[in-house]
């Protein structure tokens, strides 16, 4: 084979270097380069010496032989030599752009040309390729080998990635005189494969057909073009179809974006928050029917205080206002004072009578019947305080399952009609679940309001921080407008409302949709513009980089939000579905829709030089320096901090409490304090005990079952009231016995009983017996908020019913309190399984992709400790896992694993390229360091939003994500 020949296969021209490890050689060499190219003096420095060091032991040992290889690293350790001092000098621009004068060229003069082109070889295989394409110059101008030396220039070219000058001094050699049709061929076989490894496919094609009709016997040209053809069919459409057509591209993104924002104005937020329930759970169930038995439990009450309440005036104002409310359109039911039944009896006989049949003018009369109020305890303290001060007027909603806003629609009514009376009743307090469920979507109401604009004016100053141009800045904010504007499209084309929980997903599609956009920014710098010389080829090349992890983010970021979606409780469910289709929105746009607008602009504009990097680089250095000097001491640090985390999680409590998602000093928490401290809590619970037999519950037997019940219960803490039949019968009994407080027990007998209910025609008593006496029920006011304190209390009255003897009766403790406490025990349920999931299939995903079960393991491992980090935080501070926390782990889980998957994806790259470990680690961070810093912080800023929410969960879920985000990047 002709030297012709052996230079156009790109086959080593030298073997000169052979005897030293050129491999390393090289990759140290290609490492300083990048130091040096991003300014980073210390370690281009610390390379270039490590080298000279080696190089200088090598030929101070003696062990080489041969007279060219001792020569030819003289002239490596001059030219390193020179670069340090090239260093030393903090040259403003690329190391590698400049023009430096190296000692050795000085005596090119007295070198013929084959020495010349012999040390360019030398120099190539080094890694030294501006040195190198010198010497290939000086061996072109001496007229030696000159087809060998515009190729070994054009490896050198390719080498330093500058594919454009590569296929310029190339594709002019084919014309060049006095080749043959076999010294074409080759060469356009080896354009083929500049284009291919550019990632052209279409250009390698076409030049190895080229190659194949000058001489159709190239196998080589025939296997490529077979390949070629393949892979084409295989990767249409590819993301370069966006580059190349671009009005396509952005024509079917604004279809898209239109047809979910069509869908804006349908989009609705709930009054009230009767969406956290579940759907099909027996307690649920239970709870249901026994509403249908009972009526609905949900009430508030209208409270007020005065010194002298019971005064004739004051007395007539609350049955005129009593009155007025009774004829309020969705009330069902009003009770106070005014309009209370009242058992009056004498000896053998009682009657029930309106308590204010008529208001008396005499005060000793008016003083009776206080204490007459206050020492009922059918009316104490529910009605009225023990101290005679406070009254209340207990409403009860009509409830309308069609019309969501009626328990809004009741309160504002309420208050309207409340304003009259302010002057001579109030000020009033209002509490109870019905305020308390408004007022809850009130709040969330504000919060929508309140997060998107925030969350567009961080993130627009986020971008700006961080990029510092305009331009970027505003293709930015297009991209998130129409991920947003899609997404919130959806809740109106699906019908899925805005509440307490899907209510964070506008900030978080809007920080996702930015951390892609930040990748794609981060890596659009003016040297890839440089190679490529054209602005299409660049941003296609651009996108190819980080397509894949981005996907793959896109992927693992939605998983971590579907693993949601097999929770029982609906609006967690919503959020899954909802944020997991924001996903699909944030990479269909990001790559759709994003690159048409960027070629819009002058690239000049858009794409950044070092200046706008040099705080981060700097920020970088000094985060690589601390990993490699002081690994043992983050590590050590790292583990404390698990260890720390794993002692507080154990003190972490599982509960909600609604009231204290609002503030001590909001008008919902005065008014609840108010209320609860005068007249017993407004949270129910109820026990139902139900029998085989009708008229069952006119027998002693059963009811003093239900008597042992109600007085354990009257007993437990935070249980202010309890009412069941039993309370009406000793009344009528003491009434019916001349008012005879020994009386004040239950009757001796069913036929007393029978008798009693008989005579009582008032409908109180339908609230605690059905009409059959077969199902009794104990009516229970409580002040205890805390889901944890609610369980605790049902299951002491659970334990003491399975020690009574209850023969015939199925008794079982249900209400409003029983559900809450039903759906947050289904709330960590989910939780657990929604990690656990998440957790796995993100494993299986990183060990598919990254092919190394190794590497997939160890991806979920940094990833874990954010999420330990915050379980600790939360039991450190307080925090408990609630409605609002308790998605926080499988949602965090999907977004820390992106930085995780970018970082791997680049090191892998680095590992097969031949880096070392820590070469690859360190070349990692600097190129893939500051997107995922900007991502991270981006993220930070656009969870950090939520802390300026209403509700203490949406505050808490903002600032521990944020805190994760934080941690994952570290």
């Amino acid at each position: 084979m002709s030297t012709k020949d052996a230079a156009l296969t790109h086959k080593p021209l030298s073997n000169h270097a052979s005897l030293i490890n050129t491999r390393m050689l090289r990759a140290k060499i290609k490492e300083a380069d990048l130091y040096a190219s991003q300014c980073l003096f210390d370690e281009a420095r610390e390379v270039y010496n490590s080298l000279i060091t080696y190089l200088t032991r090598e030929l101070e040992s003696g062990d080489l032989q041969e007279q060219k290889t001792f020569k030819a690293i003289q002239v490596i350790l001059r030219i390193l030599r020179t670069r340090v001092e090239e260093v030393d000098k903090k040259a403003e621009e690329f190391y590698r752009q400049k023009d430096i004068e190296v000692g050795w060229l000085a005596e090119a003069s007295e070198l013929s040309g084959q020495e010349v082109f012999d040390q360019g070889s030398t120099l190539k295989e080094a890694g030294l390729f501006d040195e190198a394409i010198e010497a290939f110059k000086q061996s072109y101008e001496l007229g030696h080998r000159q087809t060998e030396s515009l190729l070994a220039i054009s490896e050198c070219h390719l080498a330093k990635g500058f594919f454009n000058k590569a296929l310029e001094i190339l594709e002019s050699l084919p014309s060049i005189k006095g080749l043959s049709a076999h010294e074409q061929a080759k060469i356009y076989e080896r354009i083929g494969a500049v284009h291919e490894e550019a990632g052209d496919i279409r250009k390698a094609l076409n030049a190895y057909q080229q190659a194949l009709a000058l001489n159709p016997k190239l196998k080589q040209s025939k296997a490529k073009i077979q390949k070629l053809q393949k892979k084409l069919k295989r990767l249409r459409p590819r993301i370069s179809i966006v580059t190349r057509h671009p009005v396509i591209s952005f024509a079917m993104c604004m279809l898209i974006a239109l047809f979910f924002m069509v869908y804006l104005p349908r989009v609705k937020t709930v009054n009230n928050v009767d969406y956290f329930t579940l759907e099909h759970d027996p307690e649920i169930q239970f709870y249901n029917q026994f509403k249908e038995v009972f009526g609905n439990d949900e009430f508030f009450v209208i409270a007020f205080q005065k010194d002298n309440l019971f005064t004739k005036k004051n007395l007539a104002e609350l049955s005129r206002l009593t009155e007025e409310l009774e004829g309020v359109e969705d009330v069902k039911d009003i009770t106070s004072l005014a309009n209370v039944d009242d058992i009056v009896g004498g000896e053998d006989f009682f009657e029930v009578r309106p308590f204010l049949e008529e208001i008396p003018s005499a005060p000793e009369a008016l003083r009776k019947l206080k204490e007459q109020a206050t020492s009922n305890p059918l009316f104490t303290p529910g009605l009225i305080s023990k101290d005679g001060r406070t009254t209340a007027i207990v409403v009860e909603a009509l409830e309308k399952p069609d019309n969501p806003d009626y328990r809004k629609n009741l309160i504002e009514k309420t208050k309207s009609l409340l304003a009259h009376y302010k002057p001579t009743l109030g000020p009033f307090h209002l509490a109870g679940w019905t305020i308390t469920n408004v007022t809850l979507s009130q709040y969330m109401k504000r919060d929508v309001a309140t997060f998107i604009p925030i969350a567009y004016l961080f993130i627009t100053l986020s971008i700006w921080l961080f990029f510092r141009n305009l331009w970027l800045t505003l293709l930015a904010i297009a991209n998130i407008t129409l991920c947003v504007g899609s997404t919130m499209g959806l809740f109106g084309l699906t019908g899925i409302t805005l509440n307490n929980v899907t209510s964070v997903v506008p900030p978080l599609v809007m920080a996702l949709a930015l951390c892609d956009v930040v990748h794609i920014f981060s890596h659009m710098d003016r040297e890839v513009l440089a190679k490529f010389g054209d602005k299409r080829k660049a941003l296609a090349h651009v996108l190819d980089k980080v397509l894949v992890p981005s996907f793959l983010t896109s992927l693992t970021t939605a998983i971590g939000f579907l693993s949601l979606a097999v929770s029982e409780i609906p609006p967690i469910r919503q959020f899954a579905w909802i944020a997991s289709a924001g996903m699909v929105f944030e990479f269909l746009y990001s790559f759709f829709f994003l690159p048409p607008l960027i070629l819009l602009f002058d690239p000049n504009k858009v794409y950044q030089n070092y200046e706008s990097r040099k705080g981060v680089l700097t920020l970088l250095r000094g985060i690589k320096r601390i990993v490699n000097k002081h690994k043992g001491l983050v590590l050590l640090l790292s583990a404390l901090v698990v260890a720390a985390s794993s002692f507080y999680i154990t003190r972490l409590r599982v509960e909600t409490n609604l009231i204290d998602f609002f503030s001590k000093k909001t008008p919902l928490r005065i008014s609840m304090d108010f209320v609860e401290a005068r007249l017993g809590g407004v949270d129910t619970l109820d026990v139902s005990l139900k029998a085989e037999k009708e008229d069952t519950f006119k027998e002693p037997r059963a009811l003093k079952v239900v008597e042992q019940i109600q007085n354990y219960i009257k007993g437990l803490p935070q249980v202010d009231a309890a009412i069941s039949l039993v309370d009406f019968l000793k009344d009528m009994n003491q009434s019916f016995h001349a008012e005879d407080p020994a009386y004040y027990r239950l009757p001796e007998s069913k036929n007393m009983v029978s008798q009693y209910l008989l005579l009582y025609d008032s409908e109180d008593i339908e609230d605690v017996i059905n009409s059959s006496y077969d199902h009794a029920r104990i009516a229970v006011r409580i002040s205890e908020h805390s889901s944890a304190g609610q369980e605790r209390l049902i299951r002491q009255i659970e334990q003491f019913v399975d020690k009574l003897h209850h023969q015939g009766l199925s008794i079982h403790v249900t209400g409003r309190a029983r559900e809450d406490v039903t759906v947050i025990d289904a709330l960590v349920k989910g939780q657990v399984y929604s990690l656990a999931l998440a957790a796995v299939t993100i494993i299986f995903i990183m060990i598919i992709v990254l092919r190394s079960l190794s590497l997939g393991l160890t991806s979920i491992v940094p990833n874990i400790f954010p999420i330990v980090l915050n379980f600790g935080i939360m039991g450190a501070f307080s925090i408990p896992l609630d409605t609002g926390t308790a998605i926080i782990s499988a949602v965090a889980l999907g977004i820390v694993v992106d930085d995780t998957i970018h970082f791997l994806s680049e090191y892998k790259l680095g590992r097969e390229e031949g880096f070392s470990v820590a070469e690859s680690v360190n070349h990692t961070i600097l190129v893939k360091g500051r997107a995922i810093l900007s991502s991270s912080a981006i993220l930070c800023i656009g969870f950090g939003v939520l802390v300026v929410s209403n509700f203490s969960p949406t505050v808490h879920f903002g600032l521990l994500t944020s805190i994760i985000m934080i941690t994952a990047c570290i």
